[in-house]
């Protein structure tokens, strides 16, 4: 007697995810800009686009890092797209693929000529070496980390930072270079600013998932995440991103 071959019910499942967009890093999340609308969420079109059964929800709403690893931790949020890699989160979370790599560079006024090629540079310049860091990001807990530094966090955006160098509050800015690097072209600052070229701090840049998500999305999840790499659309986004594999 034959038998019949049922389908699969968890691939024709429509599974949900609720998410959200990060503020302040257009990087990942520029809902108004049509070409270039952030490395996340290209990167989750793409898998709605190729798994019609799974579905985003919520990232055109905008929060802080901060909140969003609350709401990570407590299961209001399932899945995001672009959380730094550190231990604390994966203690609480899923990490469930890298995005991206970034690295730290430093920005200065392009009218200021000081040769800045490390740490100890920028410690050489003094008293007139307050460098400008967004609030809460893990390269404001890096700099901390260094003796000798005079660091201001005291604004939690990236163009609110850049702003401060530009009216001479601080001497430098120092974040992820791709962030930096769009930043200063979308505000008009290319003649205005320049980009230092030695990196540090590198750091992995996440799709993390809450630990109480259901493990059929989870692996579903974990499914499509293999796909957009394989296929080479990870790739291509990193390219035109201008941020690392």
């Amino acid at each position: 007697m034959a038998l019949l071959l049922m389908p699969d019910r968890s691939e024709a499942q429509q599974l949900v995810f609720r998410t959200t967009g990060q503020e302040a890093n257009t990087l990942k999340f520029d809902p108004g800009n049509a070409e270039a609308p952030g490395f996340s969420v290209e990167a989750m079109r793409w898998i709605e686009q190729r798994q019609p059964n799974l579905r985003f929800v919520g990232q055109e709403l905008l929060r802080p890092v901060k909140r969003i690893d609350l709401e990570l931790e407590s299961g209001a949020l399932e899945v995001f797209f672009g959380l730094v890699r550190n231990d604390a989160r994966e203690a609480k979370f899923h990490v469930l693929d890298v995005l991206y790599t970034q690295y730290g560079q430093f920005a200065m006024r392009s009218g200021d000529r000081v040769s800045v090629q490390s740490l100890d540079d920028v410690r050489a310049l003094g008293d007139n070496s307050v460098i400008g860091v967004p609030k809460g990001s893990a390269f404001a807990d890096f700099l901390r980390a260094q003796p000798g530094l005079v660091v201001d966090d005291g604004v939690a955006s990236v163009s609110a930072t850049l702003r401060k160098l530009m009216t001479g509050r601080v001497r430098l800015v120092f974040f992820g270079g791709a962030v930096l690097r769009k930043y200063i072209q979308d505000e008009g600052l290319e003649q205005q600013v320049r980009l230092l070229p030695t990196r540090y701090l590198q750091t992995e840049v996440c799709v993390m998932a809450s630990r109480g998500i259901e493990p059929l999305k989870l692996q579903r999840l974990r499914d499509a995440l293999e796909q957009l790499r394989s296929s080479g659309e990870l790739r291509r986004l990193q390219e035109k991103y201008q941020v690392g594999g």
